[in-house]
């Protein structure tokens, strides 16, 4: 049985919005990327029947459940994996991803040991699943409904490693009083 209804891939062209578009809006994709469609597949069973072919990465959460990233269509993908004998369901939709560059950037939001990877766990506040590229490029794997104020809390912390305070995007933070802080200052507290 397909449940092609969950997948992106199989929506009409134009009908689909990325949740951190307004977020990442005039941002320089150098200090976040959007990777929403890359596509994800949730997994569910015995992950030592499951075959990753080129392009797939297989993140294994615990034995029984993982996530397939492919470059490939996912909803192929779940047929496929399907046919390997485990549950698998196209995670498109549901988790938001994106890639952030810097591994000073990546310590101050998550406390996970970055030469771990790929994990699960803890990223600004959030469970999130947190796979390192090689060098200091990783991606990151949210909940979609959270996503836009994770990407937030990213660009902040980018803002607090740019010379003199600068905004690398015009973001303004939220104080502790509730006001908004002009751009480019340090609300106090706020950067590491």
């Amino acid at each position: 049985m397909s449940l092609g209804f969950l997948s992106p891939s199989r929506c009409q062209p134009g009908t689909t919005t990325s949740p951190l578009r307004r977020a990442l809006e005039d941002v320089d994709p150098a200090i976040v990327q959007d990777l929403w469609l890359d596509g994800k597949v949730e997994i569910r069973g015995d992950l030592a029947l499951v075959q990753p072919e080129d392009g797939e990465e297989l993140v294994g959460l615990t034995p029984r459940r993982g996530y397939l990233f492919t470059e490939d269509d996912p909803a192929d993908a779940v047929e496929r994996l399907r046919a390997q004998g485990v549950l698998a369901y196209d995670a498109t939709g549901a988790l938001a991803g994106f890639a952030v560059e810097g591994e000073r950037l990546m310590r101050r939001l998550t406390d996970l040991d970055l030469n771990e990877l790929p994990t699960a766990g803890p990223f600004a506040r959030v469970s999130a699943i947190v796979l390192r590229d090689g060098g200091e490029r990783f991606r990151v794997y949210v909940a979609q409904e959270l996503a836009h104020d994770v990407v937030l809390a990213v660009l902040d912390a980018a803002r607090g490693l740019t010379p003199e305070g600068s905004d690398p995007r015009g973001v303004h933070v939220w104080d502790a009083a509730g006001g908004l802080t002009p751009e480019g200052s340090d609300p106090g507290g706020t950067h590491a």
